[in-house]
Order: C-alpha cells, then sequence, then structure tokens
C-alpha cells in the first residue's frame, strides 16, 4: 500500500465518523457538510474510491455509537 494510499484510507476513516458526527450534530452544519465534500473530492482526486477505502459493511453506524 502506498503512502498516499495510506493516507486517502485514513482520512477515508475521518471522513465517515465526520459525516456520523454531522447526522447528529446541531450548529456549524455548512462547515462540515463543506469539510466531508473537501475530503471527498480530495479521495477523488488522489483517484480512489471512497467505498473501496472503507467499505460500507465495515463503517460504523449511528445506532452502533448510541
Amino acid at each position: 500500500m502506498t503512502l498516499i494510499e495510506r493516507l486517502c484510507r485514513s482520512l477515508a476513516f475521518h471522513l465517515v465518523e465526520s459525516e456520523l458526527t454531522l447526522s447528529v450534530s446541531e450548529g456549524n452544519a455548512p462547515t462540515w457538510e463543506a469539510e466531508v465534500a473537501k475530503a471527498k473530492a480530495l479521495i477523488a482526486e488522489a483517484g480512489f474510491d471512497l467505498d473501496d477505502l472503507y467499505p460500507v459493511e465495515d463503517r460504523p453506524t449511528i445506532q452502533e455509537v448510541q
């Protein structure tokens, strides 16, 4: 696994956690949404697919967090 792939994988994990937080947060939603969009764009620009880096079936759900 290359350094770029490892970095994008790490970003994917943080992105998913941020989306979970965003789904239950109040307040600066537009700011969070913009950062999530930037992260997704960065992963795509690097040539990776979010679902390949962090498969949906491996992701936590909001029910698991509660």
